[in-house]
């Protein structure tokens, strides 16, 4: 029997969890879809999933359904989730140091020229174009792989890599313009 999203939600907020479970069928194929579109990995993926489910479960007495439908909602949290899984993700991976050297050694540790560089880094990353900027994000910030990102522009790996190696160069020249603190 299909339950029109207002009675999956009733039965979420009077604390029936068989609910819950009807939400998962529900919508559990589309969560997947948008975590994966983010998420590569199929256990961080199931992860990302899970605490989509916890989170609207968690917040089911507060969703408002004449501001957004629970479909909105429920793909709204799950693209939160997977990028906040992606961001996790990156604290605990790091990149080789090859693949991010720009050729220029930038000092992280006086907070003076720390906050100078990252002015200037930031800076030449909004001049970036679309998709290029958010190519160079995904890769250095989310630490998605080469390929990932690939698959999610629709592009060759042959185009994203050249799409970084030209935004390394162009941060390069600015951090050497903007007066690089060594």
């Amino acid at each position: 029997m299909k339950m029109s999203d207002k009675e999956i939600l009733a039965m979420m907020c009077s604390d029936n969890e068989g609910g819950l479970d009807r939400l998962v069928i529900k919508y559990g194929a589309l969560v997947k879809a948008v975590v994966s579109h983010i998420v590569s990995d199929k256990s961080d993926c199931e992860e990302a999933v899970s605490d989509t489910f916890y989170k609207v479960w968690k917040n089911r007495l507060s969703i408002d359904l004449s501001r957004k439908s629970l479909k909105n909602y429920v793909c709204m949290v799950a693209n939160s989730c997977a990028v906040d899984k992606a961001r996790s993700i990156s604290r605990q991976d790091s990149i080789d140091i090859e693949e991010n050297d720009i050729g220029v050694d930038v000092d992280y540790t006086d907070e003076t020229a720390k906050k100078i560089n990252q002015q200037i880094i930031i800076k030449c990353i909004k001049a970036m174009r679309s998709p290029d900027r958010e190519i160079f994000i995904d890769r250095y910030y989310f630490r998605l792989s080469v390929k990932d990102i690939a698959d999610r522009y629709g592009l060759n790996v042959k185009k994203v890599e050249n799409v970084l190696s030209r935004g390394k160069k162009s941060l390069k020249k600015a951090l050497i313009e903007g007066g690089i603190m060594l």
